[in-house]
C-alpha cells in the first residue's frame, strides 16, 4: 500500500514540476504587451491594497517583475523540481544523491538560460543575464529549500529509529 501511495505522490508531484516549468516557458514566449499586462495585473492589486501612489507604480512593477515574475517562479520550480527527482530516485537502482542534486541544479541553470534566451526573439522582450541570476538563485532558494526538509525527515525518522531499538544493556 505504500508503495502505491508513494508512486502516486511522485506522479502528482512531477506533474506540479512540469506544470510550473511549462507555465514558466510559456511566459516567456509572451510578447512584451501581454507580459506587462499579465505582471499589471499584480501591480494593480498591491497598489490597491498597499495605496501605491503613482511616482511609486514604477518600482513596484520592477518589483512585481523580478520578485515574483522571476524569482518566485523559480523557487516554486526549483522546489518542485528536486523533489520530483528525489521522489523518482526511489525508483532508480543506483542513485546517488549527489547526482539527483547535480542534475536538477544543471536544469534550473538550463531553465533560466532558456527562458532568457527566448525573450531575445520575441517582439517587445529581451534576454537579460541578470534576469538569469535572478531566476537560478529563486530555484537554488528552492532546491535547498528541499535538500533541508528531505535532510530533516531523516534524521527524525533515524531518531526514532534509534529510540525503537531495544538497548543492549537490557
Amino acid at each position: 500500500m505504500k508503495n502505491k501511495k508513494h508512486f502516486i505522490f511522485t506522479i502528482i508531484v512531477s506533474a506540479l514540476a512540469i506544470a510550473i516549468n511549462v507555465f514558466i516557458i510559456v511566459q516567456s514566449c509572451l510578447n512584451g504587451e501581454a507580459s506587462t499586462a499579465s505582471s499589471g495585473i499584480v501591480v494593480n492589486v498591491l497598489k490597491s491594497i498597499f495605496q501605491v501612489k503613482e511616482e511609486n507604480l514604477g518600482v513596484v512593477t520592477t518589483l512585481v517583475r523580478k520578485l515574483i515574475g522571476h524569482f518566485g517562479f523559480f523557487v516554486i520550480s526549483g522546489g518542485l523540481t528536486s523533489w520530483s527527482v528525489y521522489l523518482i530516485s526511489f525508483y532508480i537502482k543506483g542513485y546517488k544523491s549527489w547526482l539527483g542534486i547535480s542534475f536538477s541544479l544543471f536544469f534550473g541553470l538550463f531553465l533560466a538560460g532558456l527562458t532568457e534566451l527566448i525573450q531575445t526573439f520575441i517582439p517587445g522582450r529581451s534576454g537579460q543575464f541578470t534576469d538569469v541570476l535572478i531566476d537560478y538563485s529563486g530555484y537554488i532558494l528552492g532546491t535547498l529549500i528541499v535538500i533541508f526538509v528531505i535532510f530533516f525527515i531523516a534524521i527524525h525518522k533515524d531518531k526514532k529509529k534509534f529510540e525503537m531499538e531495544p538497548s543492549k544493556e537490557e
